[in-house]
């Protein structure tokens, strides 16, 4: 078992330490800026929406398999595997993780996967649990990743999904990050996610980040029994 804490206090350092040599586009988009700021407004931002994904994914007894969707710099997907789950970690970049591994030892029980999740063959129905955490306001056609997350996962499985709403103060918040993109590339903010998924599964929120505006959601899709 490995607490969240310690988990976050490793990642935190090691972002800090490859950003003191390294500054690209792809650290940018994952989050790296953020997740080692020292404002403590930012630091609870990025950091809790992965303490809030984890804890609720604890809450389903027996979930062992999960999918985490744009695993980004696989800080959520090392989390995981220390605490028993069993993982695959997609993303279509592996430059961010990449430089992780470099100074991180994963768990053997994680496989990474580059590529597009619509082209890979992964076991259907068999996801206890799946996240998609800040990836989805990239996608177009959400709709095609929806049907692809609802085939992938078991029928007592949930998914959990967060994202940004785009308001102004989610934008000043990504300058104040150091991050050089504010969030105008993306095609979608939370709340249109939200109302794609209910076309498909039955949706709940889970918890919504405030200061003073809802800057980030968390909700969770099941399948509808």
């Amino acid at each position: 078992m490995k607490s969240f804490k310690d988990v976050k206090k490793k990642f935190k350092n090691t972002f800090h330490n490859i950003l003191k040599t390294t500054q690209n586009y792809e650290l940018d988009e994952a989050a790296f800026p953020a997740y080692a700021h020292k404002n403590i407004l930012i630091d609870h931002l990025f950091w809790k929406r992965v303490q809030v994904a984890f804890n609720h994914s604890q809450k389903n007894s027996g979930t062992k398999k999960a999918l985490d969707f744009g695993c980004g710099s696989g800080v959520l997907s090392y989390l995981l595997a220390k605490n028993g789950y069993n993982v695959t970690g997609v993303d279509i970049e592996f430059r961010p993780l990449e430089l992780i591994r470099e100074k991180v030892n994963f768990p053997s029980n994680i496989e990474f996967i580059k590529g597009d999740i619509l082209a890979l063959n992964l076991p259907q129905k068999s996801y206890d649990v799946i996240f998609a955490l800040d990836v989805l306001e990239h996608i177009e056609n959400l709709q095609d990743y929806i049907d692809c997350f609802k085939g992938l996962l078991a029928e007592d499985g949930v998914i959990i999904i967060s994202g940004p709403t785009e308001n102004i103060l989610y934008k000043i918040g990504r300058k104040i990050a150091g991050q050089r993109f504010t969030g105008d590339y993306h095609v979608t903010n939370i709340s249109k996610i939200k109302n794609e998924f209910k076309q498909k599964l039955e949706v709940k929120t889970i918890k919504k980040l405030v200061f003073p505006l809802v800057l980030f959601e968390l909700f969770e899709a099941r399948k509808s029994k």
